[in-house]
């Protein structure tokens, strides 16, 4: 999830931190709201996690720890599998996604890293609760 703060002008326009303008009507059909002139208001963007791991785009995997994308990324180096570590930056913390350079590849990753019985079988951080590790690579770390 990314969130920016921006000012809503009487226009509909959103005029954010960094100085960039999104009008309202470029996102939405819906008029713009009737607020008090210059409002502060907050942007949120969101994406589904689980998306990363379908191999669409070539993104296979993501994770909040950047050792445990390193790590995976060098398993699947070891398979003949080449993937680059892509930083979602989020208004949380970081999330680093492997995405594999050969289309061709891509299924063969999706499968060793979560589906098939003899790949590491991970699971995503998301589905452990908030500041919890990921139990499912700490048990393929230790070799169970």
């Amino acid at each position: 999830m990314l969130k920016k703060a921006a000012i809503l002008k009487s226009d509909g326009t959103l005029v954010f931190e960094n100085g960039r303008h999104l009008s309202w009507d470029d996102f939405s059909e819906i008029r713009s709201p009737e607020l008090p002139p210059s409002i502060k208001v907050e942007f949120t963007l969101s994406f589904k996690e689980n998306d990363l791991l379908l191999g669409s785009g070539g993104f296979v995997w993501a994770t909040r720890s950047v050792s445990q994308a390193e790590i995976v990324q060098s398993t699947l180096l070891a398979q003949h599998i080449n993937a680059e570590i892509i930083t979602i930056s989020t208004s949380e913390k970081n999330l680093y996604a492997l995405r594999v350079i050969n289309e061709s590849d891509v299924e063969d990753a999706v499968n060793f890293i979560w589906q098939s019985r003899d790949g590491l079988r991970l699971k995503p951080d998301w589905v452990y609760p908030g500041g919890e590790k990921n139990a499912s690579f700490e048990q393929w770390l230790g070799g169970q």
